[in-house]
């Protein structure tokens, strides 16, 4: 079928929120400030208990409120999916915000590329107040990849939740109940054995870091949770089927974050199996070599090799770090009204690898 033959794509907007009154009006304004504007704006409220309900009662169509007892963030997402109508669904935290052609950018790249599944962007890394502090691009350097990107996506998790699926990719996968901590990464490790995704460079959401969110208040329980996620995909049988030099970087990866929680003697299996699977990769032999002198030496080897990189997450001039520090001195203000495209300016410098 020719492109000019196909409809538009219709879309939904997923925001699934719990107790987030300070936020959710906002993310909800972002997704009607669209230049396109979605079919549908499924807002699953998770049983707040907060203002929340007070806030949503202020929206009409095309905003949709669910309600439902208090489940998690998970079953949330998967009420959402359960509810919508469109041909692609796009999520947004309660706490995040769509910068204005967001929609029209990721429909488009699903219309123009029929074997694409999943579109995904860049992002702005703000604080409390949506101010931005940088690209996700800049304090996560590395390959955003198009095409099939199940290698990539083992070693690292580089999409945001704010990302468009196409909804037939998505029969017999919903977020996993009980998995509050990269549900996300294990939901797109499962798109990514069947479906090709897009990369749109270009920041097309605001990412909030405030003291409420999950990676801020649990960043020990989130490395846990992609540890387990990337135990997962280096058990897919699709992942034996990747080219050996990413698979040699996935288990470099894998025991990069088990040496980070302190499991070096896992750690150590991880390096020697990448030289198994890719003997030409040298960062197998050297991140092994370094787990030779224990835990404090090679967590110290990972974080020169992370500096080197550019990778900034984490770090004591990162993006988080900044945020926790600008809302140390501020008193928290009210969210500002959503941002305009011309209202942005990214913050040179850097901050999920």
């Amino acid at each position: 079928m020719s492109r000019s033959d196909q409809r538009p794509l219709t879309v939904s907007v997923i925001v699934p929120t719990y107790n987030r009154a300070a936020f959710v009006g906002a993310a909800i304004q972002s997704a009607l400030d669209q230049s396109r504007v979605p079919d549908e704006i499924l807002v699953i409220d998770d049983g707040s208990t907060d203002d929340t309900p007070e806030v949503l009662s202020q929206f009409a169509a095309p905003v949709i409120v669910v309600r439902q007892p208090n489940r998690g963030r998970s079953a949330a997402r998967n009420a959402g999916l359960a509810h919508a109508t469109g041909d692609a669904v796009i999520f947004l935290d309660s706490d995040d915000l769509l910068m204005p052609e967001c929609i029209e950018r990721c429909a488009e790249a699903l219309e123009q590329n029929p074997e694409v599944g999943v579109v995904y962007t860049d992002a702005y890394l703000c604080d409390h107040n949506a101010e931005p502090l940088a690209r996700y691009s800049e304090a996560m350097p590395g390959s955003r990849p198009s095409g099939m990107v199940l290698g990539e996506l083992a070693r690292r998790n580089f999409l945001t939740i704010a990302s468009m699926v196409r909804r037939e990719c998505l029969t017999g996968i919903e977020f996993e109940l009980g998995m509050e901590h990269a549900e996300d990464y294990d939901f797109w490790r499962r798109l990514a054995a069947r479906c090709q995704f897009e990369y749109i460079d270009q920041p097309l959401m605001r990412y909030r870091f405030h003291e409420g969110m999950t990676v801020s208040s649990g960043l020990g329980a989130t490395l846990k949770g992609e540890i387990e996620v990337q135990r997962r995909f280096l058990a897919m049988p699709e992942f034996a089927q990747v080219a050996a030099g990413l698979q040699a970087r996935a288990y470099c990866a894998h025991g990069i974050k088990n040496a980070m929680f302190g499991a070096t003697d896992v750690a150590r299996k991880c390096f020697w199996r990448a030289i198994r699977a890719n003997p030409a990769y040298p960062g197998g032999y050297a991140l092994a070599l370094a787990s030779l002198f224990g835990k404090r030496a090679l967590q110290f080897a990972i974080l020169k090799r992370r500096q080197l990189a550019g990778n900034q997450l984490g770090t004591t001039s990162g993006p988080m770090a900044l945020a926790n520090k600008r809302r140390a001195s501020q008193q928290v203000a009210a969210p500002p009204s959503p941002p305009r495209g011309e209202d942005v300016v990214a913050v040179q410098g850097g901050i999920h690898g």
